[in-house]
């Protein structure tokens, strides 16, 4: 008799585990570490739970299995993904939603309410219903010599109108000093567009690079030229080596003073925080300031075909991110339990705010709770000047008007397509009318390949937007 006793306990016991016979898939980039950070962690969490699971490593220019598309069971449950492919993988209908246990406070949640405002309610969710978790959403902000401003008594730019007042008389200011902007061959398309946003989307109209209607390219409207114009004056500015400068090229000029005004942003840590406060070579007396990008007082209403002032003389800021960076979901091939047990993994691993188990340089700067902690960016900053930047990104991220970069179907050949005609944004030789109008011919050629109701609609789609019935 008592020799069945134990193992009817263990059947028991077996039985009981939360997640007891399921199997999860996770993807995972290359090149992080994740297989020697998460194996540890992922095989307790399987004798906790009941379940097994499988690491993938996927390379980072693909797209991770779980979102191809497919219902093989071999695709991964759940990834970690670029963020600039969240557009796509959201507009595919790729995503399985958020349970709302996951949601829900506690041990075994994600802490949703603790996201900045912008990422939660317009980034991260469709139809207010939670889709992925974004783990590092860089925002471009403009990087100051708060000293030399405060010498020569001027204050700080709210407008591009503001900033290009700086550049105009940057000699007088910051005799010595250049301004660099990132305009590479990788990077000008999104220089461009967190430049353009708060000009061409306005606050009470969906439609921004596509017409959500027609799926006709707008790159070439009045707001997005206006934009290319004001560029243009500010490049006019600039050492002509911009044109090659990555974002992490111009925080490198600005921080070692050979630049008084720069827009950039900052990477996350790599490594643990330095002993001393800066490593970074820097001049004697250097004050860093640090601000979300410039807004406009205009903003382009496509509806009157006309521009429209900011009430009250107010300031329209618009927030570009999902250019680089790291979210993580669910594949929609999932069943229920299958979510809920990858997502159960992931806060075993990761903790409740998603950043502390990852591997360095892949969580950043995305939550409230955030704010109090220092050394999540790379070193060169003192303690003070970390809050100050950690402030330009929530005040960047807090904003529900915030867009994603180009979140449509096949990104890179639109981004390609407008950096291509952005190569002479630095020149007169074509009117800005004439080089988006160029984008334009380009992007309706991408459409036409692609075809025209699959963009139109995946755009609709990463809008929160339903896809337009198809005619009979």
């Amino acid at each position: 008799m008592l020799t069945g006793c134990p193992q009817d306990d263990k059947v028991e016991t077996a039985e009981s585990l939360p997640f007891a016979g399921q199997e999860i898939r996770v993807g995972v980039p290359a090149d992080f570490g994740f297989r020697a950070a998460w194996e540890g962690p992922l095989n307790e969490w399987a004798a906790q739970s009941g379940a097994r699971y499988s690491l993938t490593e996927y390379e980072q220019s693909a797209r991770p299995d779980s979102f191809a598309g497919s219902s093989d069971p071999a695709k991964c449950s759940l990834a970690v993904f670029p963020l600039e492919q969240a557009g796509e993988i959201v507009g595919s209908g790729e995503l399985a939603a958020i349970p709302q246990s996951v949601l829900e406070r506690g041990e075994n949640g994600v802490q949703w309410q603790e996201l900045f405002a912008g990422l939660r309610e317009k980034l991260a969710s469709r139809k207010g219903q939670p889709l992925f978790v974004p783990l590092n959403a860089p925002v471009l902000v403009v990087y100051y010599r708060q000293d030399l401003l405060h010498a020569a008594g001027l204050s700080v730019p709210q407008t591009w109108d503001d900033y290009q007042k700086l550049l105009d008389n940057l000699t007088s200011w910051a005799p010595g000093c250049a301004a660099v902007e990132p305009w590479s061959e990788d990077f000008r398309a999104t220089m461009f567009l967190a430049r353009a946003v708060s000009r061409a989307q306005h606050p009470a109209q969906y439609s921004l690079f596509l017409d959500i209607e027609s799926g006709e390219p707008l790159i070439d409207s009045p707001g997005f030229v206006r934009a290319l114009t004001e560029a243009r004056a500010a490049l006019q500015k600039m050492p002509s080596d911009v044109m090659n400068y990555s974002p992490a090229d111009c925080r490198n000029e600005f921080v070692q003073g050979r630049a008084a005004l720069a827009i950039a942003y900052e990477s996350p840590a790599t490594a643990a925080p330095a002993a001393t406060e800066s490593s970074v070579d820097r001049p004697d007396q250097m004050e860093i300031g640090f601000m979300r990008l410039p807004g406009s007082r205009e903003v382009y209403d496509a509806d009157r075909g006309s521009w429209q002032p900011l009430p009250d003389k107010g300031i329209h800021r618009v927030t570009l991110t999902a250019f680089a960076g790291w979210g993580v979901g669910a594949s929609a091939h999932n069943s229920l339990s299958q979510t809920e047990a990858g997502w159960n993994a992931l806060v075993k691993i990761c903790g409740a705010d998603l950043s502390s188990g990852f591997p360095p340089g892949v969580a950043g700067l995305c939550r409230e709770s955030q704010l109090q902690n220092s050394g999540f960016v790379e070193s060169g900053l003192t303690g003070h000047e970390e809050r100050l930047y950690a402030n330009a990104v929530a005040q960047s991220l807090r904003d529900t008007r915030l867009v994603a970069d180009l979140p449509l179907v096949a990104r890179r050949q639109f981004r390609q397509a407008l950096a291509r005609a952005l190569a002479a944004a630095r020149d007169d030789s074509e009117a800005p009318e004439q080089v988006l109008q160029g984008a334009a011919r380009d992007w309706r050629e991408i459409i036409g390949q692609l075809g025209a109701a699959k963009v139109r609609d995946g755009y609709r789609v990463s809008l929160g937007l339903s896809p337009k019935p198809a005619r009979d």
